[in-house]
């Protein structure tokens, strides 16, 4: 049974499922409140608290987030057509209010900041940065954050996350990846203006983890921009997930010629100092490349991680007891060992060298010429005849080829036979 607070969720798609099912995993009360019942009978069946939720009729709201004590309510309806923008989250945050609820997370958007302009879409965005308040989509937004900074002066503790582009992998039958790779598979993924526009990208799962941490640790009133330790061009990130798919690379497009406001540019180089400072976190997934090789893992059948959080570390001493049970603790066994690096592995095994070694590169270096090389863990590419191509997990590259890190990787180094 988990101490955690209970969590309401209003608005359960992508990002509220995946915090769900890791809530659930240690054991957390999940309340998950939407209109289509059977896209979370998933959740139902990990023991969440399925809620039928219509955030357009009023009366609903109170029930939603009654019965609990003092939950934690996360708010991810993106708008209510049949309602002013900005009622329905004031009108869930007030009733969080009335329910006494520890924290109040409303997800916004990166949005906020306006449409891309070219010149500027290289400058970093923080919390400080200009709101475009003459954008429509962005006033949208800024009214919902405008509403819950209004409950907020009542006492209640409230936290909006900008967020930047989602994305991650398939949840369960309701809930698809999302992401670029499958319009990159379709042929629906463009490079707009050459793809010199910045986007700022976050993995589902490390949002999970900032969305708890934000829950529990975050000031009141709090504001923070989500996005990974990486922004960079579209081009970048294009040609390198197409590269990675074997796929052709996307189209360049115009974006002054785009029809519809929903290809509007809105690209964004978001600075992330102040969330991880003041949550205290590092991202497992600080750039698109772990990101993706991890959405590779379970599209080859991999299982969902839980993302199950560590527990905090306990306020009191260990009782008498456990430190003498501690103490008559056999010693640790000499398997498993640990490997260090550009060590043979037949000779850690207590046996002859077999002519395969460990090599550990961090970014930008290179490894020794001469063995054939296997990339196991990170990014990395290679000359391989006079081309350099990018290395996919568990490729392997002939001898005498020139392996460079891309970032931080692990090779397998093979002898000749």
């Amino acid at each position: 049974m988990s101490d955690h607070p209970p969590v309401i969720i209003l608005g359960c798609g992508y990002v509220g499922t995946r915090l769900a099912q890791s809530l659930r995993a240690d054991g957390v009360t999940v309340r998950v409140c939407a209109r289509r019942l059977p896209m979370l009978e998933p959740l139902a069946a990990l023991g969440a608290e399925v809620h039928y939720f219509d955030a357009s009729r009023p009366h609903q709201f109170g029930p939603a987030l009654g019965g609990l004590s003092r939950p934690i309510v996360v708010y991810s309806i993106p708008g209510v057509p049949d309602l002013p923008q900005g009622e329905a989250v004031r009108r869930a945050a007030t009733a969080a209010s009335r329910a006494g609820a520890s924290a109040f997370i409303y997800l916004s958007s990166s949005a906020v900041y306006g449409r891309s302009e070219l010149v500027f879409t290289s400058d970093w965005v923080d919390e400080d940065a200009s709101v475009a308040v003459s954008d429509a989509d962005a006033l949208l937004r800024l009214s919902d954050e405008a509403a819950v900074q209004s409950v907020a002066q009542s006492g209640l503790r409230t936290v909006i996350l900008r967020l930047g582009a989602i994305y991650g992998p398939t949840l369960d039958p309701f809930h698809p990846a999302r992401g670029a790779r499958q319009r990159i598979r379709t042929g629906q993924y463009k490079l707009w203006d050459g793809g010199k526009h910045f986007f700022s990208r976050i993995y589902v799962d490390d949002l999970v983890r900032i969305i708890r941490a934000a829950a529990l640790k975050a000031p009141p009133n709090a504001m923070y921009v989500v996005g990974d330790d990486h922004p960079c061009p579209q081009r970048e990130y294009g040609e390198w997930l197409a590269n990675h798919l074997n796929l052709p690379v996307p189209p360049d497009a115009d974006s002054a010629k785009a029809s519809g406001p929903r290809n509007i540019i809105r690209g964004r180089r978001l600075r992330n100092d102040k969330l991880k400072r003041e949550l205290g976190l590092t991202l497992h997934y600080p750039s698109y490349r772990e990101g993706e090789l991890a959405i590779d893992a379970i599209e080859q059948g991999a299982k969902l991680p839980t993302t199950s959080e560590p527990q905090p570390e306990a306020a009191l001493p260990p009782s008498p007891a456990a430190v003498e049970a501690q103490a008559v603790q056999p010693a640790p066994p000499a398997w498993p060992k640990a490997v260090t690096t550009d060590q043979d592995l037949g000779q850690i095994l207590g046996g002859s060298a077999r002519g395969v070694r460990l090599v550990q590169l961090s970014a930008g270096s290179e490894a020794s010429p001469g063995p054939a090389y296997v990339l196991i863990s990170g990014a990395a590419s290679a000359v391989v005849q006079g081309q350099r191509v990018t290395l996919r997990a568990m490729s392997v590259v002939p001898s005498a080829s020139l392996v460079t890190a891309e970032q931080d990787a692990l090779l397998l180094a093979l002898s000749d036979p």
